[in-house]
């Protein structure tokens, strides 16, 4: 059972709140070395196929994912701001025009980390045709691998 909230409360945003039990710096670290994206992102419907992640400002990253039927899709993006607590990027699907603007805080409590994750698209438009895609459920599941990749650092 995840533990993941989605919601939108406003009309350009997705908002994604999760509580994980680990520190902060085990948590960010998971979300941005490239061997530990590889462990977690993805889910049974498209598993990660290629990562390619260059994490500074201005850098860009590419995540590519499997899809039952053979093909693939890939998300790519530029990172706008990195800190201890704070990453912003953009976030764009190949070949489909317009591109989010992301961004996940990361705050430690008692040893839990509580990640907010708030991703802005240009229209209700679009951030109503992510979440056709199912992209609730598969952050879900994402997520909760994430969960036991940190538990287990």
């Amino acid at each position: 059972m995840s533990t993941l909230s989605v919601t939108t409360e406003d009309a350009t945003d997705i908002r994604m709140t999760r509580v994980f039990d680990a520190p902060r710096h085990l948590v960010k670290r998971a979300m941005t070395e490239p061997d530990l994206i590889r462990r977690w992102l993805g889910n049974s419907h498209s598993p990660i196929s290629s990562i390619d992640v260059d994490l500074r400002v201005g850098g860009r990253y590419r995540y590519a994912f499997s899809l039952p039927n053979g093909g693939e899709f890939a998300l790519t993006g530029v990172y706008l701001e990195i800190s201890d607590d704070r990453v912003v990027h953009t976030e764009g699907m190949e070949g489909v025009p317009g591109e989010a603007t992301v961004t996940t805080t990361l705050v430690e409590s008692g040893g839990k980390t509580t990640m907010t994750v708030v991703m802005r698209f240009p229209s209700q438009e679009v951030r109503d045709g992510v979440l056709s895609t199912g992209m609730a459920e598969g952050a879900s599941e994402s997520y909760d691998n994430l969960a036991a990749l940190v538990a287990s650092l």
